[in-house]
C-alpha cells in the first residue's frame, strides 16, 4: 500500500512540474509572439513615416484614396469602430476623411503636421456645419509637434485637446496595449498591405518614373537571334544526313523564322520546359500520324515522377495552346487486341512539324541536329539564339 502511495506521489509530483512546464514555455511563447508582432508593427509603420516626410521635404503633402483606407482598417482595429471613408461622397463631410456615425468619431488623415493645418481642418468642419461626428481626432502620417499653438474657441466648440492629435507613436502606444488576437489581426494586415502602400509613396524621379514599376515584374520579350552562316551549316547537315534537295535555303530560313516566332510568344520558364520534354523525351519515341506527320512521345506518368516543378498542368496549356505538344488519351488495356498499344496512361506527342508549309517534321529533324552535334536544348530553344551550331 506504502508503495503505490509512493508512486502515486511521485507520478503527481511529475505531472505538476511538466504542467508547470508547460505554462512557463506558453507563458515564454506568448510574450515571444507579441515582441515579435509589436516589433514588425512599429518597423512597418516607422517605415511608411519616413517615406512621408521626404515627400513632405519636397513639398507633396498630398494622401491618396489608398492611404486613408489603409489607415481606416488600422483605426477600426484599434478602437473596435467602424470607420468608413467619407472622401466617397465627399461632399458630405468637409474636411474630414473617416467617419463612424455611431460611435460620433471622425479623422482627418495628413501628412502635414502644422497648427494651422489642425485650425484649418477644424474651421471646415466648423464652417460645413458638421455635427454628426462630436469626437475629432487628426492623424498625421509622420510625426506630430512638441507643442501646437490652439485656436481656443475653435477648439472649445469641439472639446478639441492635443490629445486628439495622434501620429505613427501614437498608433504604436495603443498596438502595444491590444490584445493578442486584434494584434496579430493588426500585423497581419498591415503585412499584407505594406507593399501596396510603400509604392503609392514613392517619389518619381526626373522622368516622372517610380522605382517600381508593373515593368520590374514582368519578362522582357525574348529576341531571337540569327546567323547565316549557322543555318548554312544547318542546310549541310541536313543535305549529308538524308541527300536530296528537299528543303532550299528559303525554306529552312522561314522554318527557323516561324519557329523563333512561335517560341517568343512563351515565357521563358515554358520554353525551358519544352527543352526539357524534347531532351527527356521517351527512349525510341518517334512515332508517325496521319498524313506522314511524326511526334515524340513523353509518357505523363514518368513526367510527373521525374519533375517536380509545381506547375507542369499550365506549362502543358500553353504548349498545347501555341501547338508545340498535345495530349494523346489513355488508351484502356482491354483495346490493345485492336489498336496495338497497350499502355493505358497519358502520353504528350511533342510535335514534330513546325507549323511551316514549306518544311514538314522541321522539329524532328532540328532535334535529331541538335541531339548529333551534341548543341544541347538550352541555347537554341530557350535562349532562341541560333547564331552559332
Amino acid at each position: 500500500m506504502c508503495n503505490n502511495t509512493l508512486k502515486l506521489s511521485i507520478r503527481i509530483k511529475t505531472t505538476v512540474k511538466l504542467f508547470i512546464g508547460f505554462v512557463k514555455k506558453s507563458e515564454e511563447q506568448y510574450v515571444i509572439t507579441r515582441g515579435y508582432f509589436i516589433g514588425e508593427i512599429i518597423d512597418e509603420l516607422a517605415n511608411i513615416a519616413n517615406q512621408v516626410d521626404n515627400r513632405c521635404k519636397l513639398g507633396l503633402t498630398d494622401l491618396n484614396k489608398y492611404l486613408e483606407d489603409f489607415f481606416k482598417e488600422i483605426l477600426n482595429i484599434l478602437l473596435g469602430i467602424h470607420l468608413e471613408n467619407l472622401n466617397n461622397e465627399r461632399s458630405n463631410a468637409p474636411g474630414l476623411d473617416l467617419g463612424d456615425s455611431v460611435n460620433n468619431k471622425a479623422f482627418q488623415i495628413t501628412s502635414e503636421k502644422t497648427s494651422t493645418k489642425i485650425n484649418n481642418t477644424l474651421k471646415t468642419v466648423l464652417d460645413n456645419k458638421i455635427t454628426v461626428y462630436n469626437k475629432i481626432f487628426i492623424l498625421i502620417i509622420g510625426y506630430k509637434q512638441k507643442s501646437y499653438t490652439e485656436d481656443e474657441e475653435l477648439w472649445g466648440k469641439f472639446n478639441f485637446k492635443e490629445e486628439n492629435i495622434w501620429d505613427i507613436n501614437t498608433l504604436c502606444k495603443k498596438a502595444i496595449e491590444l490584445p493578442l488576437d486584434k494584434l496579430q489581426a493588426i500585423h497581419q494586415y498591415i503585412k499584407q498591405e505594406v507593399v501596396r502602400v510603400k509604392i503609392e509613396l514613392e517619389i518619381p524621379n526626373q522622368e516622372g518614373e517610380f522605382s517600381t514599376s508593373i515593368k520590374n515584374y514582368v519578362e522582357p520579350i525574348a529576341k531571337p537571334n540569327f546567323n547565316e552562316n549557322a543555318l548554312k551549316v544547318y542546310y549541310e547537315y541536313h543535305i549529308n544526313k538524308f541527300g536530296g534537295d528537299y528543303y532550299s535555303m528559303d525554306d529552312i530560313q522561314q522554318a527557323f523564322d516561324f519557329l523563333a516566332k512561335e517560341l517568343a510568344k512563351l515565357p521563358r520558364i515554358t520554353r525551358e520546359f519544352y527543352a526539357f520534354l524534347l531532351e527527356r523525351r521517351d527512349e525510341n519515341s518517334l512515332e508517325e500520324a496521319h498524313g506522314g506527320k511524326f511526334y515524340y512521345r513523353f509518357n505523363e506518368d514518368r513526367l510527373k515522377r521525374i519533375c517536380r516543378y509545381s506547375d507542369i498542368d499550365g506549362e502543358i496549356r500553353l504548349l498545347t495552346k501555341h501547338e508545340f505538344i498535345h495530349w494523346d488519351h489513355p488508351t484502356p488495356i482491354d483495346e490493345e487486341y485492336y489498336t496495338g498499344w497497350a499502355e493505358s496512361s497519358y502520353r504528350i506527342c511533342i510535335l514534330g512539324d513546325s507549323k511551316s508549309y514549306t518544311y514538314d517534321n522541321f522539329i524532328v529533324d532540328l532535334v535529331d541536329f541538335i541531339d548529333n552535334k551534341n548543341i544541347g536544348y538550352q541555347k537554341l530553344i530557350v535562349n532562341i539564339d541560333f547564331s552559332d551550331f
